[in-house]
């Protein structure tokens, strides 16, 4: 009896786009009267180096596996879920047209699983997002044998997935649009940002090398579109945007790691993926290399004298960071879920000593259809008790570091649909969002009742706001006039402020050249750390503007590597 009725179908889902958006999967498949014969995915828009690009993308992959085992049960692509499940689903759209018994085809099949492996390499590298591809890059430039084990199933970690930022001065994309800028400038600024927590060394050494950092990406095959501010309030420009980024994109970073990817692959690097760290190898106090341990089963043991931890930060970690920030409780986050601390983890195994950060890099934002908070709206924000504690027309860090500092849970966008936004205007005129924690009301009064605060609480910060918005001057904390949007009804709204985490600021002590220190600030033989696993000295409790992270995970990584491979590093 046939199993299918022989044809070509089309199916269509949904995955992970560009400044999170869905993208729409389109996929077409063959079908024999037995067999499953092609599957081919027609239209995509998912993220490149994530969804696509790479040999082991969704992509790139999928098709070919619901072939090899004619199954729709195939495992999804370890840190690009999104992308796996929406061809999967559109794969499954398609053959369900066909009159085929589902069930059989969708059951899941395991991760294949591996033979214990034993072996030795030169150069170590444990995670392949922005600070692994680095310093494997520029590792191999020099000749060394290198090998770099993912977690995941493709490379490129947050980075992939954020807006593709960078922070540089001085550049010749500065020059070109008639900036002037310097390192001493940028030094200047984030010494400002970090507030006495920063290390002035650290930060020095990353002004002065940010714009060849930089270079070396171009030189790599990244592309720098243009020149943006890190807030309009803030001056000179010094944000660059990766191709198809814009002020508050995400997905772009792909063109940053693809660009190392494909430069890694073309030197002879090696890549092992759905590989996570065990634990590290120490021997008299040294670490000799690591134990990994394979998605589907089986071991890795690598031994090497250079190890380098670029397993990321534990924004995915919900249970490390709420227990480090209970203000946080109940925030989103769209890192990777491979992002867990487990570098930290097994570095303070090996000895090394744990630096806990006061802050996280956090946006306060609507996750219902509206997303006011990520475009920077800057209305009235008042914290979860309905008191007014920062000028909303700050870097949106400046506004997250202020609501942190509440040490509550949530926030309030509230307004009477005065704001010029677009995306608060929409909102309020729905009279309804996807979050059923937005409030609406006809008075102050039943607003206040609905968000749970105190009316005379709220009352009197409305009140304050609107005398200042009548005034034209900003008393309380100096918002430029222009952004004084009354909240005066005759209807009101407020949208709840839920926290998202991306950077984590937290994780081993490191030296100027990226070497991990222990509890007694001695360096420990062998081990190297860059980007989240090692970010102390770079952040205070504010996050200093887009290309931070990544800027630093590059560098360090390349420092690391250079340490290895004794080229010139200071």
């Amino acid at each position: 009896m046939a199993k299918f009725k022989p044809g070509v179908y089309k199916g269509k889902a949904y995955g992970n786009g560009y400044d999170s958006k869905p993208s729409t999967v389109i996929v077409q498949v063959t079908l024999s009267e037995d067999r499953i014969e092609d599957v081919k995915i027609l239209e995509h828009g998912e993220i490149k180096g994530v969804g696509w690009g790479l040999k082991t993308s969704p992509v790139e992959t999928l098709p070919g596996e619901i072939v090899k085992h004619q199954s729709l049960g195939v495992p999804p692509v370890i840190g690009a879920e999104k992308s796996s499940k929406a061809i999967i689903k559109a794969a499954t759209r398609a053959i369900s047209q066909s009159g085929a018994k589902m069930s059989a085809l969708t059951a899941p099949l395991p991760r294949p699983a591996h033979p214990d492996e034993e072996r030795s390499v030169d150069f170590l590298i444990l995670g392949g997002g922005a600070g692994g591809l680095a310093a494997g890059v520029q590792a191999r430039q020099a000749g060394a044998d290198v090998l770099i084990v993912e977690a995941a199933g493709v490379t490129g970690g947050s980075a992939a997935r954020s807006g593709g930022k960078l922070m540089a001065p001085g550049t010749k994309w500065q020059r070109a649009v008639g900036i002037y800028d310097s390192p001493d400038l940028l030094y200047k600024y984030m010494m400002e940002q970090g507030k006495g927590l920063v290390d002035p060394d650290k930060i020095r050494f990353f002004c002065d090398r940010a714009y060849e950092n930089l270079l070396w990406l171009e030189s790599c095959g990244w592309k720098c579109q243009d020149v943006e501010p890190i807030h309009e309030s803030i001056v000179p420009w010094r944000v660059y945007n990766s191709e198809g980024g814009s002020y508050m994109s995400a997905g772009q970073g792909g063109h940053i790691t693809y660009a190392m990817h494909s430069t890694y692959e073309k030197l002879g690097g090696e890549i092992v993926f759905e590989c996570a760290l065990k634990e590290l190898i120490v021997e008299d106090g040294a670490v000799k290399g690591a134990v990994c341990e394979y998605a589907g089963g089986g071991t890795l043991t690598v031994h090497a004298n250079n190890v380098l931890l670029a397993t990321g930060g534990f924004a995915a970690n919900r249970e490390k960071l709420e227990a480090l920030y209970p203000q946080m409780k109940g925030y989103f986050t769209d890192v990777p879920k491979t992002n867990v601390g487990k570098g930290i983890d097994e570095g303070i195994k090996a000895g090394a000593k744990e630096y806990v950060s006061p802050g996280v890099q956090v946006n306060y934002m609507s996750i219902s259809s509206a997303f006011i908070g990520i475009k920077e709206e800057a209305g009235l924000i008042v914290d979860a008790d309905g008191r007014r504690v920062v000028n909303e027309w700050s870097y949106q860090y400046v506004v997250g570091d202020a609501l942190m500092r509440t040490k509550k849970n949530h926030g309030w966008y509230v307004t009477s649909g005065k704001d010029k936004y677009a995306t608060v205007q929409a909102a309020f005129q729905a009279g309804k969002t996807s979050d059923p924690k937005d409030v609406y009301a006809d008075s102050l009064e039943e607003l206040a009742g609905k968000m749970g605060v105190d009316y005379a609480v709220l009352k009197a910060t409305v009140d304050r706001y609107n005398e200042l918005a009548a005034k034209g001057v900003d008393e309380d904390f100096g918002k430029p006039a222009e952004y004084l949007f009354p909240v005066d009804g005759p209807k009101y709204a407020a949208f709840y402020y839920t926290p998202c985490v991306t950077v984590t600021f937290g994780g081993l002590e490191t030296d100027l050249v990226g070497r991990v220190l222990d509890a007694g600030g001695k360096i420990i033989p062998g081990l190297y750390a860059t980007g989240e696993t090692a970010p102390k000295g770079m952040y205070g409790t504010i996050y200093p503007g887009c290309g931070t992270s990544i800027g630093a995970a590059v560098l360090w990584g390349r420092v690391a590597a250079k340490m290895v491979t004794g080229q010139a590093v200071l």
